[in-house]
């Protein structure tokens, strides 16, 4: 069976720390039906109460970053997720029970199965990849102006590494009455972005939450210095209800409306024409593997990025940057990283990571430029990778 053989090192067995208690009272939310083209939404309360007692983590260090980036654990998801399913089928005293929404992809030997699962519960070098080219704008507070008061959308999410660098970037700054800021998280399957989306979001700002929302009750009279997580290290939380009501609090003091959609980018694409409202920023990683899906990802980002106000035609240019070595400081050269999201009334751009070849599945960078280019686009190189497998990140416009 097909493995991308990419991602991120994560653990790929499930394993059951002694610190981690079942799923409890979470509630999984059911997976796309795949014979369904369209797109749905949920608000931020319905994730929440997916949401379980419990979650481990571990950070994510890169020379980009002033400090690392917390993501749930792999294992930690999927055995929430098979702790729910059996505790389902408990309630339901059947016999003959059918397997659970999503199991059947969350222990599958395979990062990929086409039409149900799209690997969004790993971390894909992309999405660090994009990472490191918004940590190239400057220090957090300058991401931080440059996004506030903005709209952003993260197409094919999974664990939504880049959103939650600009989120945790928000958070760093004064609470805001002027501006508020969208983050529009969208994936293909609903349970990713209940397993992994809504909690790296909040990891992300537990550096500006009350340091005693992070004593667990279970800790009891210790001093709060002594068990508050260490959040450079790998560590477990404690997903209490006065954590989530302050997380919540806090993206209301700092202006960010979070907004959910999964299912098919067709819908997407056709919901996103129809409201006719602009994203200054669409960010999308390693989502082009696949060339038959690649011309529905093309116009979910036309739609979400060309101004309906905008009619002249725009010329193809090819702006190559200077090739740069991953682990070198990100010298960001583009005009789009000078103007403030806020400002971008006219039209947005895209920046798209990926591989320059999906080996095993027909996908590539370059059969996507031509097919941009082909509907009108224009792009450049922000920054390229030549160690291991071939990547870059691009920038797209209409």
């Amino acid at each position: 069976m097909f493995k991308f053989d990419f991602q991120v090192d994560e653990d790929e067995e499930i394993q059951i720390p002694t610190t981690q208690a079942a799923a409890g009272p979470s509630t999984i939310i059911p997976a796309v039906d795949t014979t369904d083209k369209q797109c749905h939404h949920l608000t931020l309360d319905e994730l929440i109460k997916s949401l379980p007692e419990h979650i481990s983590y571990s950070p994510l260090h890169h020379p980009s970053l002033q400090s690392p980036l917390l993501r749930r654990d792999l294992f930690d998801a999927r055995f929430q997720l098979i702790s729910s399913t059996e505790k389902a089928r408990d309630d339901k005293e059947e016999e003959d029970v059918t397997r659970g929404e999503g199991e059947e992809y969350v222990d599958a030997k395979t990062d990929l199965i086409p039409g149900l699962y799209e690997g969004g519960l790993k971390t894909w070098e992309g999405g660090v990849d994009l990472v490191e080219v918004l940590a190239g704008v400057g220090e957090e507070k300058d991401v931080a102006e440059w996004v506030r008061g903005g709209r952003v959308l993260e197409v094919g999410c999974g664990t939504a590494l880049p959103t939650a660098y600009l989120l945790r970037s928000i958070l760093s700054l004064p609470p805001s009455t002027t501006h508020r800021t969208v983050l529009h998280l969208q994936d293909y399957n609903s349970l990713v972005l209940s397993l992994v989306t809504l909690p790296n979001l909040i990891l992300a700002s537990l550096p500006y939450l009350p340091s005693d929302l992070l004593h667990s009750p279970e800790d009891g009279e210790e001093l709060i210095e002594s068990v508050v997580p260490d959040l450079e290290s790998p560590g477990n939380l404690t997903l209490t209800s006065e954590l989530v009501q302050r997380f919540q609090a806090l993206l209301d003091e700092r202006g960010v409306d979070l907004k959910f959609t999964y299912g098919h980018w067709e819908g997407l694409s056709s919901e996103l024409s129809q409201e006719g409202e602009v994203y200054g920023l669409v960010l999308t990683a390693e989502t082009i593997y696949a060339d038959e899906s690649t011309p529905a990802l093309i116009s979910v980002l036309k739609a979400a990025v060309k101004s309906k106000a905008s009619k002249e035609e725009e010329i193809v240019v090819r702006e190559e940057v200077k090739l740069e070595d991953s682990l070198g400081n990100l010298s960001v050269k583009d005009e789009w990283a000078k103007v403030p999201l806020r400002e971008r009334t006219e039209g947005g751009f895209a920046l798209v990571a990926a591989k320059i070849l999906y080996f095993g599945v027909g996908g590539g960078l370059q059969a996507f430029l031509d097919r941009i280019e082909g509907d009108g686009a224009h792009w450049s190189t922000v920054k390229e990778w030549i160690k291991g497998v071939g990547r870059k990140v691009v920038q797209v416009g209409w």
